[in-house]
């Protein structure tokens, strides 16, 4: 008997290893891969260290698993320039079948296949799309790019250049006269940060002009479906430090990313109506952030506080509150902290990275962070790309991979991204060589199929 319990207890404590181990494998043959790696409290300054590995830069194309956390990897673009990366953490750079991909250009943008690495290889190259600014995919059909030119949103068909004015602005009847009292207006814009609804019915943009240093100076909010101007909005020039504008993911609200020194009703963080008639500061100033939708299916945004060094969760509701003192109370304000960012030069766990965050998938975010050179990797948070469940009663975060990257230039800062479906993650890097020489490749992520089972979180 004793023996059979023996032989039991060896069978399960084998059992148990071979599932731990396959948690950290980017392959487990025949078993079922377990969640990731969990961060025990991201509220907490300290947590588990995972330093990097040190590992060659990898071949293009080749998966390879991330030594810390098992999850899979792969380079998929030569370093060609800024031009092996992609813009932005807060926009999804693939198509809807995940077939293209769109690339940061040197004065225009590269549409490529994804059928075989390096994504950007000659044969490759679908379309070029010159003199436009903002491409974003159609949520539909996987042909359809959407853009800004001049005065006007446009669609182009990549694999037949075929473009569609879907408004010009400068015939609106509303618009046409003051484009022509104001003649340095020269372009409607969110400044590249913001986005339409994700339907992309509502649209907030910005008229810029040349004159006074390039400032903003009029917001306008457009109903596409009705082909109807919401409102238009004149800037004050002591409110024009705008980071950018753009909607709410579901097209509820119009937000204005002011500065924390601007002035009158766009002072810092702003959410109005579409009618720009109410306008409401939801933080004390803008950072790094995204639009996006928390577990429950309501609009939020997920923000670097600055007040308060964590990353917030916070709902674009009327009964939300910012925080405009330096480490003032959460309490009453709607809001919940996500990760605490913990920068502290006098603690031996001070966070030495900066933040980016993608929210393009609901109920989750990515947040990625970079490292400056003869920086030293100390905090849990260091170097390192977490998946973060939006969940306002109980937030969780989870480990997705460890950054090779070092930053000293802009365009080498990882900026990861996560596709609209989850399927992928895609960060800069340029493995800490050439550093601040702006040499950049991208990382991607594959991740699992059935990702959000293996969080116990709907889909």
């Amino acid at each position: 008997m004793r023996e059979s319990l023996n032989r039991l207890a060896i069978g399960a404590a084998s059992a148990l290893l071979a599932i731990v181990l396959c948690g950290y494998r980017a392959e487990c043959s025949g078993a079922e891969k377990v969640p990731f790696v969990n961060v025990p409290d991201p509220l907490s300054g300290e947590n588990p260290l995972h330093p990097l590995v040190a590992k060659e830069v990898p071949q293009i194309g080749k998966p390879f698993s991330d030594a810390r956390f098992g999850t899979t990897l792969t380079r998929v673009t030569q370093a060609d320039g800024v031009k092996g990366r992609h813009e932005y953490s807060r926009h999804d750079p693939f198509n809807k079948d995940q077939t293209m991909i769109v690339l940061l250009p040197e004065g225009e943008w590269k549409v490529y296949r994804t059928n075989k690495a390096p994504y950007n290889q000659s044969e490759n190259l679908v379309a070029t799309l010159r003199d436009v600014a903002e491409p974003r995919w159609d949520v539909n059909d996987p042909d359809i790019i959407w853009c800004l030119q001049d005065f006007c949103i446009r669609t182009i068909n990549v694999k037949t250049g075929h473009t569609t004015t879907v408004k010009d602005f400068k015939q609106d009847p509303a618009i046409a006269p003051i484009v022509k009292a104001e003649p340095d207006l020269y372009r409607v814009t969110t400044k590249d940060e913001g986005e339409p609804s994700l339907d992309k019915r509502f649209w907030a943009l910005m008229l810029q002009g040349s004159e006074d240093d390039y400032r903003p100076r009029y917001i306008i909010t457009w109903d596409r479906q009705e082909n109807r101007l919401l409102a238009l909005y004149k800037i004050p020039k002591e409110e024009s430090k705008i980071d950018w504008v753009g909607m709410s993911s579901l097209g509820t609200w119009a937000l204005v990313g002011g500065d924390w020194d601007n002035g009158g009703k766009l002072a810092g963080l702003t959410m109005a109506d579409k009618e720009l008639t109410k306008f409401q500061r939801l933080d004390y100033g803008t950072a790094h952030s995204d639009v996006g939708l928390d577990v429950n299916g309501k609009e939020v945004i997920v923000m670097q506080n600055g007040q308060t060094d964590f990353i917030d969760l916070i709902p674009l509701d009327p009964k939300t509150k910012p925080i405009l003192e330096a480490g003032g109370s959460y309490d009453g304000t709607g809001r919940t902290s996500l990760v605490r960012l913990f920068y502290d030069n006098e603690s031996p766990h001070g966070f030495n990275c900066g933040v980016h965050i993608s929210c393009n998938v609901p109920g989750y975010c990515v947040i990625s962070t970079h490292m400056e050179p003869n920086m030293k990797e100390q905090n849990w948070l260091d170097r390192t790309i977490t998946l973060v469940k939006l969940n306002p009663i109980r937030p969780q975060v989870f480990y997705l991979a460890k950054v090779h990257n070092t930053t000293a230039a802009y365009w080498e800062e990882t900026q990861a991204t996560i596709t609209n479906d989850g399927a992928k993650v895609v960060w800069a890097s340029n493995w800490s060589q050439n550093v601040g020489k702006e040499q950049i490749f991208l990382m991607q992520l594959d991740m699992p199929k059935n990702w959000r089972d293996m969080l116990n979180v709907p889909k």
